[in-house]
């Protein structure tokens, strides 16, 4: 069994599909960078990806180092667990040095700022015209796409059973289009 996920680090939801994704063993998960900075952008201009004055954004930096680390075959799966834990769990704000140290750690050589962001706006292309709108999201094959938010990380079986679930909605009932779980409001 194997999914793509469309993800970006500053995203909670991304954070905790990574921790739920981590328990199952035997998926294989292939992480795709998808910016919600570029998401989110209101303006005509060019894409975040091919702005000089945000070159050293954070956001775009740790998912180019990503990107980097993969065509350097480094350790992405380690430099993701670490940058994930580094941006949600502790309590200092990133800078573009520890960032890159991150990669350096996980086996970046050098970073080639132009061929990273390349490879960064190419995913994120991709993950547009799969329909992707924010993060995280599956991919289990073409037209069996969905986003997903978790409020926490299931444990044990539960991990193996919202997977099932969830593959079997992405996949098995293409008529579902979308499926929100509603909470009534909080007295006040």
């Amino acid at each position: 069994m194997s999914v793509e996920v469309f993800f970006d680090y500053t995203c909670g939801f991304s954070n905790r599909a990574r921790r739920w994704l981590d328990r199952l063993d035997g998926v294989e998960v292939v992480w795709r960078p998808f910016s919600l900075l570029e998401q989110r952008r209101h303006d005509d201009g060019p894409p975040m990806f091919q702005r000089p004055d945000l070159a050293d954004n954070v956001s775009l930096i740790a998912l180019a180092v990503h990107e980097a680390v993969r065509a350097d075959g480094g350790d992405v799966a380690g430099y993701r667990r670490r940058m994930f834990t580094a941006w949600h769990e502790e309590p200092s704000r990133l800078s573009t040095g520890d960032i890159l140290g991150l990669g350096r750690e996980a086996g970046l050589g050098s970073f080639e700022h132009d061929s990273a962001f390349a490879a960064l706006a190419a995913d994120h292309a991709r993950a547009k015209r799969l329909g992707v709108f924010g993060t995280p999201t599956l991919a289990f094959g073409p037209g069996e796409v969905a986003f997903v938010k978790l409020d926490d990380v299931p444990a044990g079986d539960r991990a193996w059973s919202l997977w099932e679930t969830l593959r079997h909605l992405a996949v098995g009932a293409p008529v579902l289009r979308e499926w929100q779980r509603v909470t009534p409001p909080q007295a006040h």
